[in-house]
């Protein structure tokens, strides 16, 4: 039986201890952006990106005001770095388990249980990564591209695979789109923790448009049985 991998989300940076420590001083420097981005989707996830102030990460984080505008120019910057952190983090982990040996469908559903075992470790990061970054603005379009894309080169790979690939050019694009939908429909509902029940099912959406019903049916069946 294949055990599907499990990724923790990283742990929340410790604070420094008071008064002279003798560390250098760039090691601080990292150490106080930690805990504002630590800070920063904690807060975000709780009163949501707009209603969100630098005060609020400064009180979360115990960093001050001077040190965050010599490390951030603003709120918006502070969270594009965090959502940074968290998606190269989640695509890291999928990345790894799409690069397991084996068929590609085998592979596609082990990326697909990595992905949805990251997002299930922790709500607020979920909810930071998936639903809260569309609060930023228009700039958001270009941000959700660029993970879609990452996403979407995966599945082109399978295009091979199909025998509609011709007839539909946007295949990876409309499969993928389809799953991503009902992984933040979970997240926005606050189920972000049953996200890996739906592998089966969302392993069957996946890849039926690349390998057909049956072999995608067998797929389904494999990730219950995992």
């Amino acid at each position: 039986m294949m055990t599907e991998p499990e990724t923790p989300s990283p742990p929340e940076p410790v604070r420094l201890p008071r008064g002279p420590h003798g560390l250098p001083r760039g090691l601080i420097a990292q150490n106080q952006r930690q805990r504002l981005i630590a800070a920063m989707v904690r807060v975000c996830a709780a009163k949501g990106y707009n209603e969100v102030a630098v005060a609020d990460v400064l009180e979360a984080s115990g960093v001050g005001r001077e040190t965050f505008y010599e490390l951030f120019e603003d709120k918006r910057a502070c969270f594009l770095a965090a959502h940074a952190v968290l998606v190269d983090d989640l695509f890291a982990a999928v990345q790894k388990a799409y690069e397991t040996p084996g068929p590609w469908p085998q592979r596609v559903r082990s990326a697909l249980a990595a992905a949805l075992n990251w997002l299930a470790v922790d709500d607020d990061v979920a909810r930071v990564t998936m639903v809260e970054v569309a609060g930023i603005g228009p700039s958001f379009a270009k941000i959700f591209q660029k993970s879609f894309h990452r996403i979407t080169a995966m599945l082109d790979e399978g295009r091979e695979l199909s025998e509609t690939a011709q007839e539909l050019p946007r295949i990876s694009s409309i499969a993928a789109g389809a799953v991503f939908s009902r992984i933040y429909e979970e997240i926005y509902l606050g189920r972000s923790a049953e996200l890996p029940s739906l592998l089966p099912t969302l392993t069957f959406e996946l890849l039926m448009p690349f390998v057909g019903v049956e072999s995608a049916r067998e797929e389904e069946l494999r990730a219950k049985a995992a």
